[in-house]
C-alpha cells in the first residue's frame, strides 16, 4: 500500500500549484453528502480542497469478494475527500462570459466503516484515487459542484479494481468567502 501512496504524492504536488495569487478561500457546509469542505488557494489557478463528512456511496465491486453479494449495494459511511484542482477558465468567469468555473483535479477518497447500508466489504476502510473533471458554480452564498472521472480503488486486504466512471454532485452553503488582496 505504501507504494500506491508514494505514486500518488507527486501527482498531488503537480496539481498543488506553481504560482501564487488565487483570490478565493472557502469553507462550505455541504448538504447532499453532509460534511464540511475547506478550499484554499495554492496558486493562481490551483486550489486544494479537503472535504470531511458522512456520505453515501455505492460499493466498489472487487472489495466485497469475501461475501459474494450482487445487485445494487450502497452504504452511508464517514469519508475524507481531498482534491488538488487546476481551474482553467477563470478569465472567462471574471469577464462574465461564463458562470461556472471548470477544473481538472486529482482526487483521493477515503471511506471508513459503514454506518448503514447493505455493503459487506472485506475491510472496513477503502480508498480511491483518480483524475476528475468538474465544475463549480456559485449562487450568492450557495455553491453547486460536480465532478466525473475514473478511479482506481483498493483496500487494506490487497483487493483493488478500476471504476470507469465515478461521479460527485454536491450543494453547499459558504460560511465565509474571503477575497485576498493582491499587491
Amino acid at each position: 500500500m505504501t507504494k500506491k501512496l508514494t505514486l500518488v504524492l507527486p501527482l498531488f504536488l503537480f496539481f498543488s500549484g506553481f504560482a501564487f495569487g488565487q483570490e478565493e478561500k472557502q469553507i462550505r457546509l455541504n448538504v447532499l453528502n453532509p460534511g464540511i469542505a475547506w478550499e484554499t488557494p495554492t496558486g493562481k489557478t490551483t486550489t486544494l480542497e479537503i472535504n470531511v463528512g458522512i456520505g453515501y456511496n455505492g460499493s466498489y465491486p472487487e472489495l466485497n469478494t469475501m461475501f459474494g453479494e450482487n445487485g445494487f449495494q450502497g452504504q452511508i459511511a464517514p469519508f475524507l475527500d481531498v482534491q488538488g484542482r487546476k481551474y482553467y477558465n477563470l478569465d472567462k468567469v471574471s469577464s462574465g462570459s461564463r458562470k461556472s468555473k471548470k477544473f481538472v483535479a486529482l482526487r483521493y477518497l477515503f471511506y471508513g466503516p459503514r454506518i448503514a447500508g447493505n455493503v459487506r466489504t472485506n475491510e472496513n476502510y477503502s480508498m480511491a484515487v483518480g483524475p476528475t473533471w468538474g465544475f463549480k458554480r456559485d449562487y450568492e452564498r450557495w455553491t453547486l459542484l460536480g465532478s466525473l472521472g475514473p478511479v482506481y480503488y483498493f483496500d487494506l486486504t490487497g483487493s483493488d479494481g478500476w471504476l470507469p466512471i465515478n461521479f460527485e454532485i454536491n450543494f453547499g452553503y459558504r460560511l465565509n468567502n474571503k477575497k485576498r488582496q493582491t499587491p
